[in-house]
């Protein structure tokens, strides 16, 4: 086997400097890996800590919020608004799974107490057969009411514009911004997440539940797992020009 010494001079010749500058090239990118995990793991801990912030506020109502500026800073906060429900304006949020069954989720727009805006709800999730029946007027509440939940962000529809099948108000993505043009009032660009404090899984709606995980991921695993990868890929391909260099002189020697 080669000795150490003269490995730096085989890894700049003529044969060997190309695939030094390969191996160079992936070690690079394994290290740029583990810094982009280790990025992505302290902005899952600041997402932590903002949802943990946001769940301990207490509720309050919504005229105290701001709700033209950055929505970010108010998502999932706790809020309380007054209105009347809209029903002929609903639409039906399709494809939502809830404890493994499948179901839709009702959005409907609430007009807001001395205002001429609107805030949508998401009034829960009730199963398939009450839309396909048609019988989803037994979930109606009517006049001024009071109306709990916790606020959430604009979903964006990758599918591109919305539009709508004539009387058939289903949607797949709660994107406020296609939402608006079914409607004849200004929504506000958040939505409400309606908390609805059922006391067993048999009442409908149910209250569509906060998708989100308190916990730091896998990401720091990631990174050390990519920044290990750097040295051992280096090892081995010394160890392979020694071998192989080494191999080549032995060779050379007993011709």
């Amino acid at each position: 086997m080669l000795s150490w010494n003269k490995v730096p001079n085989i890894l700049l010749s003529r044969s060997w400097w190309w695939r030094s500058l390969i191996v160079l090239c992936v070690m690079g990118v394994m290290a740029r890996l583990g810094i982009w995990q280790l990025e992505r793991h302290f902005q899952r801990r600041a997402r932590n800590e903002f949802v943990t912030s946001q769940l301990s506020y207490p509720s309050v109502l919504v005229d105290a919020l701001y709700l033209q500026g950055n929505t970010d800073t108010i998502d999932m906060r706790s809020v309380t608004v007054m209105g009347e429900f809209d029903y002929e304006k609903e639409f039906i949020l399709r494809e939502q799974l809830l404890r493994g069954k499948s179901g839709v989720n009702l959005i409907t727009p609430l007009m807001l107490y001395n205002s001429d805006k609107a805030v949508l709800v998401n009034r829960g999730w009730v199963p398939h057969q009450f839309i396909e029946s048609g019988n989803v007027s037994k979930f109606h509440q009517y006049g001024q009411l009071n109306v709990s939940g916790r606020i959430r962000k604009s979903q964006d529809n990758p599918a591109g514009p919305l539009v709508l099948d004539g009387s058939l108000r289903e949607i797949y993505h709660l994107d406020i911004d296609d939402l608006q043009g079914y409607v004849d009032y200004t929504l506000v660009p958040v939505y409400l997440q309606e908390e609805l404090g059922n006391e067993s899984f048999d009442t409908l709606p149910q209250s569509v539940p906060l998708q989100f995980e308190i916990t730091d991921g896998p990401h720091l695993g990631y990174a050390l797992q990519w920044w290990l990868f750097v040295p051992l890929l280096g090892w081995v391909y010394l160890h392979l020009v020694r071998t192989s260099e080494g191999r080549i002189v032995v060779e050379i020697g007993e011709d």
